[in-house]
């Protein structure tokens, strides 16, 4: 039987094409309240968030990112970062931020609005460029810039389902 929130899980899909209306104030702090309810790793919370609506920085992320095109129609994008000083160990932002980038997009999803998720992490390149351009100190590290907007597109969910992938009690066993 499925939830309410695995209807939402499944029907959330990548939108890449945005109408033209700015996203409230109110949502875009709605979406980011939810990222920072996302588990974390003895509870440190190692992330940070920057909005950005100005469209000459988005220029200049769609002229370096190759796969940030979308952000010519998107009203905001929002940069997900952690910081290597407040993780609970070498390497846990990664998971952490991980954890809030989804919560993020399903509460954009939940919301009405569109959102996708634009890859920084581990691109060394995509890093470094990001971190000159939102002037962030050594210690913050860029992981993923989401695009966001009210969505120009729909799009199925597709069936991805594998029960063949589904062990029991260990490797190829199955459940």
């Amino acid at each position: 039987m499925k939830t309410h929130l695995t209807d939402l899980i499944i029907s959330r899909r990548s939108i890449r094409k945005y109408k033209p209306e700015s996203v409230e104030k109110e949502k875009i702090l709605s979406v980011i309240k939810a990222a920072m309810y996302a588990p974390s790793a003895v509870n440190c919370q190692p992330w940070h968030f920057i909005v950005i609506d100005d469209r000459s920085v988005m220029k200049n992320i769609m002229a370096f990112h190759p796969s940030s095109k979308m952000l010519e129609t998107a009203s905001h994008a929002i940069l997900v970062c952690g910081d290597e000083n407040l993780q609970h160990d070498k390497n846990y932002w990664l998971a952490d931020c991980g954890a809030a980038t989804e919560n993020l997009l399903l509460a954009a999803h939940s919301i009405g609005l569109g959102a996708c998720w634009i890859g920084i992490f581990p691109r060394e390149n995509r890093m470094k460029f990001i971190s000159a351009l939102m002037k962030l100190p050594p210690h913050i590290k860029p992981f993923a810039l989401i695009s966001l907007g009210y969505g120009d597109e729909k799009k199925d969910a597709p069936d991805r389902f594998k029960p063949e992938r589904i062990y029991y009690n260990a490797w190829n066993i199955p459940f």
